[in-house]
């Protein structure tokens, strides 16, 4: 986590959507071969879980809904680590960190950035395994 940065300072970074899938790809290994089939369907989960997870996280924020926010980032920051998506884990523990008391404009545009990085680590994704990709 960026220690020491407000969640507004946080959200207003430019990062790429480095990703770290080393742990995913030896989990994924048989010998020296990567089962292909398992790593699309990590990734697989990964992308369609997050999508509904991001979805929901605009719609808590916009109904206010603290504690749904606060669940729904966790577990974005969550999967985001076990894909080694570090940037994408640091803005939903940012958000899960406020999400309980923060305000509201700034948890909003904190959950617009979570968005937008997330399609970056799609991207990343789509460019190194194009055939582990789903769509």
């Amino acid at each position: 986590m960026h220690q020491g940065m407000s969640l507004a300072n946080l959200c207003n970074m430019s990062a790429p959507g480095i990703v770290d899938i080393s742990n995913i790809l030896s989990v994924c290994r048989v010998g020296e071969v990567v089962d292909r089939t398992l790593l699309k369907e990590m990734f697989g989960y990964f992308i369609d879980e997050n999508r509904r997870r991001m979805t929901a996280a605009a719609e808590a924020v916009e109904s206010k809904d603290r504690n749904a926010l606060h669940q729904l980032a966790h577990a974005i920051r969550g999967s985001a680590a076990i894909l080694g998506a570090s940037y994408l884990r640091d803005l939903a523990g940012a958000i899960e960190r406020d999400a309980l008391a923060g305000d509201l404009s700034q948890l909003r545009q904190a959950v617009g950035g979570m968005g937008h990085e997330f399609c970056r680590v799609m991207t990343t994704l789509r460019q190194a395994h194009p055939e582990a990709w789903t769509d």
